[in-house]
């Protein structure tokens, strides 16, 4: 049977969010600010230094693809601790596909159907582990920065910051997820913050209310905001004097129609 379901007036699912930046902007730091027993962190750059001494539970991708398809089958089917699954991340990931799936077919260096085939592979992987938020987990995809020229709705083309991931994969994955936020750092005093508010040259976004233009670099409390923030229906204006705007009323059919 059909389930249909009335929106609610605040979030009442997981949250899929993807943070990009050029290395050592502090990626990996940011995934240590949720809380250590409820977060696993899918470690595929080896970049344990910013978790060292956190707690937090960490899985190591290995040369087998089959790791990754038992991973998310375990936290779609399995009891467990997790409501945080960080990727760190999904631009190192799809690195290590191509080599593993060239390794484990023989060659010594990728050629074009390898190249195809993670492309696909990838874009799978990542709407899977986007969909545990349906499960009332938050998925949080780190990725590295590229720039990338595009062409915008006048025709012209314009270089613009994206997620480092395969040139026609990087703009669909900002589609897929609810937030995207790009870490910057101020350089006089070395604080981190998150931008969700898009430049002429800066993709970010976010489909949720509740957050500024900038936000402080801490994901526990981002979700929080994003959690907290209750949806009103907008109220509908009768025709009063004084009023600014009218109501549009349906038109009823005649009977003769």
């Amino acid at each position: 049977m059909i389930k249909f379901e009335t929106v609610p007036d605040k979030i009442n699912r997981g949250i899929s969010l993807l943070i990009y930046a050029d290395p050592g902007i502090g990626k990996t730091t940011l995934a240590s600010t949720l809380p250590e027993g409820e977060t696993l962190i899918i470690n595929t750059e080896a970049g344990l230094g910013p978790l060292l001494g956190t707690g937090h539970v960490i899985f190591n991708l290995k040369d087998d693809l089959s790791q990754l398809q038992s991973l998310y089958e375990q936290l779609r089917t399995i009891e467990h601790p997790f409501t945080n699954i960080v990727i760190d991340n999904i631009s190192e990931m799809e690195q290590w596909m191509v080599r593993t799936l060239t390794s484990g077919r023989g060659k010594d260096l990728p050629e074009i159907k390898e190249h195809g085939d993670v492309s696909y592979k990838m874009k799978e992987y990542l709407h899977l582990f986007r969909d545990l938020v349906y499960d009332g987990m938050n998925v949080i995809f780190n990725a590295w920065e590229m720039r990338l020229d595009i062409k915008n709705t006048q025709g012209e083309v314009i270089t613009k910051a994206f997620p480092k991931l395969y040139k026609r994969l990087a703009p669909d994955v900002c589609g897929l997820v609810d937030v995207v936020g790009h870490l910057e750092m101020y350089q006089k005093t070395g604080e981190r913050y998150l931008r969700f508010e898009p430049t002429p040259d800066i993709i970010a976004k976010t489909q949720f209310q509740g957050l500024e233009k900038f936000e402080p670099a801490n994901l526990a409390d981002i979700l929080t905001k994003l959690r907290a923030h209750v949806y009103k229906k907008p109220e509908q204006v009768d025709k009063k004097k004084g009023d600014k705007e009218d109501v549009v009323k349906p038109i009823k059919p005649s009977k003769s129609s």
